[in-house]
């Protein structure tokens, strides 16, 4: 089920201003998204020169960042929007602090992978490759569904956003066992599996961020703030009312 809260007001310039705001806030999402991508592969392939430009464009979202919440203070100055309205307005100032904090996570995987080169180090044994493979896969799937669920305002795909929280979970203590196992065997790689371990522990947050996301969602679909509450009995109840 999808629902529109920048439709139907009598000023049509407010419907616009609010389209904007929100199409604004995808857009910084899908940077992200990319950001996030290139550092992945980056630090799979031992490239350096890509890692440092996703490093130098995670200040662009930081001035997105910085607009966005321009635009919703001049939005709330401007209309002082009630019900619904402000309940989008004030998720979507939520949801560009973490998609501002996601952007700053991919900077750390690009930040490790350079480091990694700095060092000299082998690249990583393939096992932790797909670990890293897979976490951004998961992470990614994850932002961008809940920027798809915030364009729509869907609740039903917010929550796949958190029934895919676990499957993140597991990859990253998948990964964390590999890495010690590595540390056991050559005590000379700590170095290494310190950088390595910030790195996953980025991309965990990442998909942190993006359940983050899918709360505001839900928020501006219901006006029920479901932070802090267990995701599984959350899933269960709203698929329950919805059946």
């Amino acid at each position: 089920m999808t629902i529109d809260p920048t439709e139907g007001h009598t000023v049509r310039a407010y419907d616009r201003e609010l389209t904007q705001l929100r199409g604004f806030v995808l857009e910084m999402g899908e940077r992200v998204i990319e950001q996030t991508r290139l550092a992945v592969d980056a630090l799979i392939e031992g490239d350096a020169e890509t890692a440092r430009r996703v490093v130098s464009q995670e200040r662009k979202i930081d001035y997105m960042e910085l607009d966005a919440d321009d635009e919703v203070f001049n939005l709330i100055a401007k209309r002082a929007p009630t019900a619904i309205d402000l309940r989008l307005i004030l998720a979507l100032s939520k949801v560009i602090g973490d998609l501002e904090r996601a952007g700053d996570k991919a900077a750390r995987v690009a930040a490790c992978a350079i480091e990694l080169q700095t060092r000299g180090s082998r690249l990583p044994e393939v096992k932790i490759l797909h670990h890293f493979r897979q976490m951004a896969e998961l992470a990614c799937r994850m932002l961008s569904n809940s920027l798809d669920a915030l364009a729509r305002t869907d609740v039903d795909l917010a929550l796949g956003v958190f029934a895919e929280d676990r499957g993140l979970e597991m990859e990253f203590d998948a990964a964390m066992r590999h890495l010690i196992t590595f540390v056991f065997e050559d005590a000379s790689l700590v170095g290494q599996v310190i950088e390595l371990v910030f790195g996953l522990k980025s991309l965990e947050r990442i998909g942190n961020h993006a359940g983050n996301i899918a709360e505001q969602v839900i928020y501006i679909a219901k006006g029920q703030d479901v932070r802090y509450q267990n995701r599984e009995n959350l899933i269960a109840a709203l698929s329950q009312r919805r059946r």
